[in-house]
Formats: C-alpha cells, sequence, structure tokens
C-alpha cells in the first residue's frame, strides 16, 4: 500500500508540474493563444515529446518517438477550418490508426491539460473507451499512455493543439 501511494503522489506530482510547465512555457507564445497560425516549433516538439514521456513514465510506459507523418497529419488537420466547426473543437473522423486528442490550448501548455486528467483515470476502475468517462473525464490522458502506441506527432494553428498517437 505504501508503494502505490508514493507512486500515486509521485505522478500527481508530475502532472502539477507539467500543468505549471506548460503555463510558463507558453507565456510568451502569444499566437496560440490569439489564434494566429502557427505550426509546431522544433523546441515545441522536444517539450511535448519530453512532457508525454514523463507521463508516460509515470504510467510505466515505454518511451514514444516523434512521427513526422502523424504530425504532418495533425497539422493538417489543425489547418482545417472542420476542426473548428461551429466553434467547437472536432476530431478528424478519418484518422483510425490511433489516437487524437485535440485542445484549445497552445502546444505546450496542452500536454499538462491532458496530463491532468490522471486523477480522473485514477479514480476509475472501469477504463471503457466507449464510456462517458473516457470521452469528457480521462480519455487525453489515456491516450497519451496506451501501451501500444509508440509514436506521436502534433500540429497547431488558429488556436488548437492536435496531437496524435499511433
Amino acid at each position: 500500500m505504501r508503494n502505490s501511494r508514493t507512486h500515486r503522489r509521485a505522478t500527481t506530482a508530475v502532472a502539477a508540474a507539467l500543468m505549471c510547465a506548460g503555463t510558463v512555457l507558453t507565456t510568451g507564445a502569444t499566437a496560440h493563444a490569439t489564434g494566429l497560425p502557427a505550426d509546431i516549433s522544433g523546441g515545441d516538439q522536444n517539450t511535448i515529446l519530453s512532457q508525454t514521456n514523463t507521463v508516460r513514465q509515470g504510467a510505466n510506459q515505454g518511451p514514444l518517438s516523434w512521427d513526422s507523418g502523424l504530425a504532418q497529419g495533425a497539422q493538417a488537420w489543425a489547418d482545417n477550418p472542420a476542426s473548428l466547426a461551429g466553434g467547437s473543437l472536432r476530431h478528424d473522423l478519418s484518422f483510425n490508426n490511433g489516437a487524437e486528442n485535440i485542445s484549445g490550448s497552445g502546444p505546450t501548455s496542452a500536454t499538462g491539460q491532458w496530463a491532468s486528467e490522471k486523477a480522473a483515470y485514477d479514480a476509475t476502475t472501469v477504463h471503457d473507451t466507449n464510456s462517458d468517462g473516457y470521452k469528457f473525464q480521462w480519455g487525453h490522458y489515456y491516450n497519451m499512455i496506451v501501451p501500444g502506441y509508440t509514436r506521436i506527432g502534433c500540429g497547431a494553428a488558429n488556436g488548437i493543439t492536435v496531437c496524435r498517437y499511433a
């Protein structure tokens, strides 16, 4: 019991640190916050990959590597007006080779936002990906830690960030 409690505290601390780091890192990146088009920079790629792999390590999962093909697809979806149809974030229903996270935050803060869903994930013992919990409470975090995934690619434009995992 002591080990699981210690592990829980450590992973909660990691998620909190990522959320804070994402806020600090994006303070100067007003292009994302103001909705101006912006691709994922090399620095943002490194930050996203590092933050995601820290979350995965906390969940005892192996690291992801950056995949330019996934990034191109994510960027194309971020650039597509359909991703923000009617003022709401929309997933690319044609992407079915993995998972997709989408956020109204800048690239480096989106990762922390998704990681913060860990508490909701830990609060349930049923991790059904067809459930409302997956759709509205912990699905972004789950997508980050899926054991079979080995790659990530992200894109950003018009105030949204899209990351794809496979």
